[in-house]
């Protein structure tokens, strides 16, 4: 088999470049002690919405099933989830934390034209993108 060079790299944006579990302390600030358990039921839901509605053929977009995912998990720990606290919580999605070793990895491979492939809508984003210290992404 011919090796071809690389000409291009494209990553997913949650959970392989943003830590999606970064918004656990936010969490833990509305809901002491809470913000691990809210946090891994928040991803899982907003993956199966994700999957579900893609099955269905519904799309909806990713904020919307984010918030979604994130009223669901909160009713079903049996917490009080107000317009103020999801507002504030959803807020936390978009200043979501890279990796330790992205912003190293996104340098050293900024030689190839880098993007970003991923169900977030441009508004998430651009807002999480904007954490790293390149703009080599989503030229």
């Amino acid at each position: 088999m011919e090796k071809r060079p690389i000409k291009a790299l494209a990553f997913d944006a949650y959970g392989t470049l943003f830590d999606v579990q970064s918004a656990t302390s936010a969490v833990d600030q509305k809901f002491p002690g809470q913000g691990p358990a809210v946090s891994a039921g928040w991803r899982t839901r907003q993956l199966e919405y994700t999957w579900l509605r893609s099955l269905m053929g519904r799309y909806e977009d990713f904020w919307r099933v984010t918030e979604s995912a994130l009223v669901a998990t909160c009713n079903a720990l049996k917490l009080s989830l107000d317009a103020a606290a999801r507002g504030q919580l959803m807020e936390s999605y978009l200043h979501l934390k890279p990796f330790p070793e992205v912003k190293e990895a996104v340098e050293a491979l900024s030689h190839l034209p880098l993007s970003i492939l991923s169900n977030g809508n441009p508004k998430m984003l651009n807002a999480v993108e904007s954490s790293l210290t390149s703009s080599a992404l989503m030229r």
